[in-house]
């Protein structure tokens, strides 16, 4: 597919272009996707560069991006390659000039070249992104489904404080790299019985669950290591330029722990999340998590919704079409 007329694509374009893309063009408050996050889902080992692109104005501004993150689902029981799409963007200082189009049809285009078979996305009920989301493929005559709507379930930490227990137990620490091997086995079963799951490939494990800035993961160890929660550090931009952490839980499994368990090692979690000066934490609700653990810290359902989506990207991939799912287990970003 080719740009829009004055433009360019360019392929995996320096990160630090794209934060700055986003951040002028993203209202707050928002999350601050500086190179650190954006690389944290982008050059993951299994990721493929050539799926992040954007487009180049004549004087080489970046003016639009987009990325396609590639993933191995299981969906009813059968697998499938797909691509989870995200961090579109267009610049404000070239709205009206055709970006959105090519940049969703480009990707599109080379997704189906490179042989995957699903696409994925989410978006927030009500945004335009729906609106052009479902306009490029129908455009492209292939049927996009939205199969699942979620929600967040969020805790302020002051509320959070005050139903603490007095201490940590001792079960519960941050991850080491001598970790990884006990980890892949918890991380293999993440998901099991949901009807939609993202299957971690082994490559990626110690990206995804080493500490780093944006990144903490917590194990509960009492002699073996029998759970674990990787959680997101997301700085937000505030509309005055004030910046406030929240606290994200993303790849999370309670393993075998009994529901007394369960409830430790969360409180654990919030304990030691006491000292980064988180404001909120967020768990999205994808059915695939017991949520009783969460609710005894202050976890409430908030009102944003959004709205799964999958397209089949050639016509043999699922006969019957896309299926409403009641549980999922994939990235929520």
């Amino acid at each position: 597919m080719k740009a829009a007329e004055g433009f360019e694509f360019v392929t995996r374009p320096d990160l630090k272009m794209v934060s700055e893309l986003i951040n002028r063009t993203w209202a707050p408050p928002c999350w601050n996707y500086d190179e650190g996050l954006l690389s944290l889902h982008i050059d993951r080992p299994s990721g493929d560069p050539e799926l992040a692109i954007g487009q180049l104005s004549s004087d080489g501004e970046l003016a639009s991006f987009q990325a396609y993150m590639p993933f191995e689902l299981e969906y009813f029981e059968d697998k499938y390659k797909s691509v989870f799409a995200s961090f579109l963007t267009v610049s404000r200082e070239f709205h009206g000039k055709g970006l959105a189009g090519p940049q969703q049809g480009e990707l599109i285009e080379r997704a189906i070249e490179k042989g995957y078979d699903l696409y994925t996305t989410m978006c927030e009920v009500g945004a335009t992104s729906n609106r052009a989301v479902e306009k490029i493929f129908a455009k492209k005559d292939l049927p996009i489904r939205i199969v699942k709507v979620l929600q967040y379930r969020a805790a302020r930490s002051d509320l959070v404080m005050a139903v603490l227990p007095g201490k940590a137990s001792g079960r519960t620490r941050l991850v080491q790299d001598s970790d990884i091997f006990q980890l892949s086995a918890l991380v293999e079963k993440l998901g099991d019985g949901c009807p939609l799951k993202k299957i971690v490939p082994n490559e990626d494990i110690s990206f995804l669950l080493q500490t780093r800035p944006h990144c903490k993961t917590f194990v509960f160890d009492d002699g073996q290591i029998r759970a674990f929660a990787n959680l997101l550090m997301l700085e937000v931009v505030g509309p005055d330029d004030s910046r406030t952490l929240n606290a994200y839980f993303d790849n999370v499994s309670l393993g075998d722990l009994n529901p007394e368990e369960q409830n430790i090692f969360i409180g654990d979690i919030m304990i030691g999340l006491q000292e980064t000066g988180y404001g909120t934490a967020f768990l999205p609700e994808t059915g695939y998590l017991p949520v009783d653990p969460f609710l005894n810290f202050r976890f409430r359902l908030l009102p944003r919704q959004l709205n799964l989506y999958i397209v089949p990207l050639r016509p043999d991939v699922l006969p019957g079409g896309a299926r409403d799912v009641d549980s999922f287990f994939m990235d929520v970003y």
